[in-house]
């Protein structure tokens, strides 16, 4: 499978390199999982993280939260298995940091995911 490239900033790559496969491309369809918030894809609202409902509120307990996370990035086709996982909330800029580690069929990677 091959996907459109996208920079830094979440865009559509347009010149240059505009497709990407193998480890790549699991990575970025993993963030590109990990950023639909839950509700926000109009043809299946019952897709996407539940960042508000579940994840980022008070209530639960954090490893029930990182499980949420876990099992949306486990279910991203390509992965094998998760390899390395950190959360961080910096209380500062409000940000939650997602670092992972996944070894996929093309190999092993490491994505960050920042909410």
């Amino acid at each position: 499978m091959t996907v459109r490239l996208l920079d830094e900033n979440g865009d559509i790559v347009t010149s240059g390199t505009q497709f990407t496969s193998g480890a790549i491309e699991v990575a970025q369809t993993v963030k590109t999982r990990l950023r639909l918030y839950l509700g926000e894809n109009f043809r299946d609202i019952q897709d996407g993280t539940p960042w508000w409902e579940s994840i980022l509120g008070k209530e639960g307990t954090l490893s029930s939260k990182e499980a949420i996370i876990k099992n949306r990035v486990i279910r991203t086709d390509g992965v094998t298995r998760i390899v390395s996982f950190t959360t961080d909330f910096d209380i500062s800029t409000r940000a939650y940091c997602v670092k992972i580690g996944i070894l996929t069929k093309y190999g092993e990677t490491e994505l960050t995911v920042t909410v």
